[in-house]
């Protein structure tokens, strides 16, 4: 059995998630909320995604915030033809929405402006724009050897080194969540059984804060990566988690699944 890197994160969230949703197949009732989360990460990423086309067309620091402003106008407005899927339900006022979602994102634009204007003050122009261009953006793995797979956000090429980016829109502790830790580690080990490689690190962007953070590819975490791994497959072939394993009242109270899990 292969599995997508993305369940080892879901994992550290609650493992019942994953049966309720993986095996019993149990959907969850749509919401204004849980479009608006979706839509706003999709925005939120591709937007970061897009830092390195809009750096190719400036001359100078002082003329990114306004290229920003306007990447963000075509982001939200390429949006209903790049991520269709998630505009399917005829109920919502997507327009309304996506007005929305721009207005939360205005701040955001600003630390993104101050934090690259720094890097384009730091490096210039040419090695600004080569230091924020990915190698691959989506890079589709997988691994028999690892029983994972995954589309890593995006791969930096540093020194000749592969550095995995994975991409959050949530907002971030004062370090690394730890699923997204486990799942960076992931996609390092994908990066590293196909290109025969160490790979020592890899990044966790945070877009709200456009900031990225390290995680290191330590053992203890190489083997939690694993551990984890074997526990979503024992799931996945039936073994049922017990309610409330992670003993976290916030969890459940945000959980899309909370009406259905007890009666499981």
């Amino acid at each position: 059995m292969q599995i997508n890197v993305s369940l080892l994160n879901a994992h550290d969230f609650c493992p019942r998630v994953i049966y309720l949703k993986e095996v019993m197949e149990i959907a969850p009732d749509a919401s204004i909320r849980k479009t608006k989360g979706l839509i706003g990460h999709a925005a939120r990423k591709e937007l970061s995604l897009r830092q390195s086309k809009l750096l190719g067309r400036v001359s100078c620091a002082s003329e990114i915030e306004n290229c920003l402003f306007c990447e963000l106008d075509n982001v939200l407005s390429d949006f209903p033809y790049i991520y269709k899927n998630l505009l399917e339900d005829n109920d919502i006022d997507y327009e309304k929405l996506l007005a929305e979602i721009k207005s939360e994102m205005l701040p955001e634009i600003k630390i993104i402006n101050e934090k690259l204007m720094l890097v384009v003050d730091e490096l210039g122009i040419d090695k600004a724009l080569e230091y924020v261009t990915p190698w691959k953006v989506e890079y589709f793995m997988k691994s028999e050897n690892l029983k994972l797979s995954g589309r890593i956000d995006k791969v930096m090429k540093q020194n000749n080194n592969l550095i995995p980016v994975e991409i959050k829109t949530s907002s971030p502790p004062h370090s690394v969540w730890q699923g997204d830790r486990i799942q960076t580690c992931a996609y390092c080990l994908l990066l590293e059984d196909k290109f025969n490689g160490k790979i020592s690190y890899g990044f966790v962007e945070y877009t709200k804060i456009h900031e990225q953070r390290p995680v290191m590819t330590t053992e203890q975490l190489r083997r939690t990566v694993i551990n984890t791994r074997d526990n979503v497959i024992e799931i996945l072939e039936g073994k049922v988690p017990e309610i409330c394993p992670h003993g976290s009242g916030k969890k459940c109270e945000a959980c899309d699944f909370k009406e259905v899990c007890y009666e499981i």
